[in-house]
């Protein structure tokens, strides 16, 4: 049953992460998913995804696909907030981001210095690097902990410890670093981030790492979160109104809903983050099974309850639309 959770026709701008909740990870949005999206954007509603992913990533993976006369109904935050980008009237990607805390924060030897922590790191836990792929399809190949995925993506890098985010104990045996249990779970990803917070330190890098999805380690810019580009882009008409809104349009909090899979304070979840960018009473929805006792208090998350979760649970939502 999905009674609980209906669609609200108040709403104005949806807010909502990719990975697992638009399109599984490292995978194209899938056709039903597609066609929801450009009803939903036909019926006047716009459309904010705000992503610990890179820009490629959700422009080859979800708005290639979207009908071109719809994308400027669409903003882009990519990297967990460093940039926002946009589309121009005929559906092309702006040749410039809204904003680039990128360009500010990193020069070519930061950059340089970053990239050299992170190859530290790697080598000092003995990892495999290997490219992105969607994750059923590594494992296919991989089952080592150690076996992980690469990916720089420019504002951020993310290391995938796709076998590794919880262990048995004679994995735990066969590595050179402990991994102690962490919230019920061996977590391959808990020494690393400690490490890395050491070498980032020590290199005077402004580099922050921190968990990203059920398996990620991502390496962001300090101070950034998925917080920050929704703050930025409020704030400011000019971006709202290449979209078509005004910030007299969002003055009530039923003009939003966030759309996420991941909201535990406990366990890294980055979308928590939508969530205090907005007014607390602002309704996320959840699309994956999590302990509601793990959420920050105060704001309104409520889990879907429908028979899918995830990027289907999500379809399965936005097909109810239809019938409220």
């Amino acid at each position: 049953m999905t009674s609980d959770v209906l669609w609200d026709s108040k709403v104005r701008l949806v807010v909502a992460d990719v990975d697992e909740t638009i399109a599984d990870v490292y995978t194209p949005a899938e056709s039903a998913m597609i066609a929801e999206l450009n009803r939903l954007l036909a019926d006047g509603v716009k459309l904010f995804m705000v992503s610990g992913g890179g820009l490629q990533r959700i422009t080859t993976g979800i708005t290639d696909a979207i009908t071109p006369g719809l994308r400027q109904n669409i903003l882009i935050s990519h990297c967990s907030g460093a940039e926002v980008w946009g589309f121009t009237a005929n559906g092309e990607l702006r040749q410039e981001p809204f904003y680039s805390l990128y360009d500010g924060l990193i020069t070519p030897e930061i950059g340089l210095a970053w990239r050299a922590c992170v190859d530290q790191l790697i080598i000092e836990f003995g990892f495999r690097p290997h490219p992105v792929e969607p994750r059923i399809h590594f494992r296919q190949k991989y089952s080592d902990p150690l076996d992980i995925m690469y990916d720089d993506r420019g504002p951020q890098i993310t290391l995938e410890l796709v076998n590794a985010a919880d262990l048995t104990d004679v994995q735990v045996a066969r590595l050179s670093h402990d991994v102690p249990e962490t919230h019920g779970a061996r977590d391959l990803r808990i020494p690393v981030l400690e490490r890395a917070e050491q070498i980032f330190s020590a290199a005077d890098v402004p580099i922050t790492p921190r968990l990203g999805g059920m398996f990620a380690v991502d390496f962001a810019l300090a101070g950034v979160s998925k917080a920050t580009s929704i703050r930025r882009i409020l704030d400011d008409n000019k971006i709202l109104a290449t979209i078509g809104l005004a910030q007299a349009d969002l003055k009530d909090a039923e003009a939003f809903e966030i759309w996420g899979d991941k909201f535990s304070s406990l366990r890294g979840g980055t979308d928590r983050h939508m969530c205090e960018a907005l007014d607390p009473s602002v309704r996320a929805i959840d699309f994956r099974v999590e302990d509601p006792a793990e959420f920050l208090d105060g704001y309104n998350i409520v889990l879907w309850n429908g028979a899918e979760h995830l990027h289907h649970g999500l379809l399965e939502y936005l097909h109810s639309r239809l019938n409220v």
